[in-house]
């Protein structure tokens, strides 16, 4: 099967396209009638095709954020009093999870996260430890005859 081969669509219509599938690569071929490698092929040979993925997915990735906030917060549920809204608990429970994750990866250069150790010890190598080695001592005769007496 002879696959035809579509010229490469302006910067404007690539746009539209690459928006509307929030930088899908496949979504985007098939828009265009095309493989995954015409638009691969697109990106490898116009650094402005290459920024409007980059762009399309660093929106993507901003939704996904803002999705994670949502639920790393929870939704409140408040209640009117005389002296203001009151909290009454949660329509939707805060995720601690997703609360930990966003603040162990948003939060490093605030010192937050994950402990990423140097072992200075090993120069590189990989270290293998010994074996170790475990006695057994059955001591039940000795507790039960204290007990006893």
């Amino acid at each position: 099967m002879i696959q035809s081969i579509m010229m490469k669509p302006k910067l404007t219509r690539f746009q539209q396209v690459a928006a509307e599938q929030c930088g899908n690569i496949s979504k985007i071929a098939d828009a265009f009638g095309v493989g995954r490698a015409s638009v691969y092929r697109w990106l490898l040979t116009d650094e402005k095709f290459k920024s409007v993925i980059e762009e399309q997915r660093g929106r993507l990735l901003d939704r996904c954020i803002e999705s994670a906030a949502l639920l790393a917060n929870g939704v409140p549920s408040w209640e009117e009093s005389a002296n203001g809204p009151v909290f009454k608990g949660w329509k939707v429970m805060p995720d601690g999870n997703m609360l930990r994750y966003l603040i162990s990866t948003l939060g490093r250069k605030e010192g937050f996260g994950e402990s990423t150790a140097i072992d200075i010890t090993s120069k590189g190598e990989k270290l293998i430890p010994e074996p170790i080695q475990i006695e057994v001592i059955d001591r039940r005769e000795q507790v039960e005859k204290e007990e006893n007496e």
